[in-house]
Order: C-alpha cells, then structure tokens, then sequence
C-alpha cells in the first residue's frame, strides 16, 4: 500500500482498533504537559518506523476534529519525536506523513504571513495569532511512513506550514519567535471571523510540491 493511501486510510479511520482514546487532546501552553513543546525532539531511529506510524494514527486522531487544517507535530500530542503531520492546501486527502525532516531554502524570499497554532491559540484567556516571515520556498527532505527518502521543492502555503510545524520540532512556538508580530482576540469569534480572511489569503498560495532541484 502506498504511503499516501496508507495514512488517507488511517484518517478516515475510527482507530479503535488500536485502543486510542476519541477525546485524544493536543498539547497546549496552558497545559500540565506544556514542557513537551519547549524541547527540541529525537530522531526516529531506523527500527522505530513502527513508532513514526502509531505516532502519525495518533496525530491524525488529534487533528480530525479540526478539519481541513494545515498540520500537526508530535509535541502536540505530548511526543518529544520527530514527526509532524502536514498538507499544502488543508485538504485532508493531501495531508503527508513527515519523519526526520529537514530543509533549505531555494531563494532568500520571505514572505510575512499570519499563522495559528493549536497548541497557542488560547492563552491565559486570550485568542492568539502570530505573523511570520517565512522562506517562500524550500527544499525539503525527509523519510516517509515506508521509510523512504523523500526530497521535493515546496512553495507559498505548503513551505510556509512545513517551516512551521518543523519549528515545533525544535521546541519553538510561533508566538515566541523574535520576529514574531502578535495579534490578540479577546474572542473566539472576533479570532475566527479574522482567520477567514487569512485562509482565503492563503488559498492564493496553494501550490502543488514539485521535484526536488
């Protein structure tokens, strides 16, 4: 089974089979767990694919709540691995499984855009945005959930998500960032009525990944 239908078939999944709880929780800076988010994760080893894919079911239990959204990482759900969960265009059936990644940027670009995040977007009582400058494009390379070596060119929304969940992985929350501009909400309302605009914004940037250079 190919990677991509594997973890569309995980998605649409109950899970029950492998016992894992439906109210699954993520991680946020008001929480108990909070420490999990500030800590740069490991590396998935080379006999822990198996990990990667219980990892990755339970990211996607975690996410699909939320649907369509942009990704997840694995200290979100409290995990110190490697692992994030991304799509370029929100569609659930263009979310990918990504271990180990790294990347580089193709172009000194960077283009500022405004981000949430599910682990800061409620915070000591107040609804939070950050805006960003991000590489607007990338060269990414990473394994997938059959272990194989992927590299690809990633532009607009997809570098800009990928850049994002990947600073999850080294302990970095977008609000914490230096060159962070915060935006607050005293409501959840006043929050969403303003990410509608964001995400139409963002739509203007959907690009499908392309070959590595």
């Amino acid at each position: 089974m190919g990677y991509k239908i594997l973890i569309f078939t995980l998605l649409m999944s109950s899970f029950t089979h492998r016992g894992f709880s439906e109210d699954m929780k993520i991680v946020t800076i008001d929480s108990p767990l909070r420490d999990v988010l500030k800590k740069k994760t490991e590396e998935i080893r080379e006999n822990e694919l198996g990990l990667a894919r219980e990892i990755t079911e339970k990211l996607f239990l975690a996410l699909k709540p939320y649907l369509p959204a942009a990704g997840l990482a694995a200290p979100q759900i409290g995990i110190s691995k490697s692992v994030f969960i991304f799509s370029f265009d929100r569609d659930p059936k263009n979310l990918e499984a990504v271990i180990n990644p790294s990347f580089i940027p193709v172009r000194d670009t960077k283009i500022e855009g405004w981000e949430g995040c599910f682990s800061v977007m409620l915070s000591n009582g107040l609804w939070k945005l950050a805006k960003i400058p991000r590489y607007e494009a990338i060269q990414v390379t990473y394994l997938n959930l059959e272990g194989e070596k992927i590299e690809k060119i990633l532009e607009g929304f997809g570098a800009k998500v990928f850049q994002h969940e990947y600073d999850h992985l080294e302990g970095i929350e977008n609000i914490d960032r230096e060159d962070a501009i915060i935006e607050t909400f005293d409501t959840k309302e006043a929050m969403f009525h303003f990410m509608q605009q964001v995400k139409k914004e963002d739509s203007t940037h959907y690009t499908k990944p392309s070959a590595s250079l």
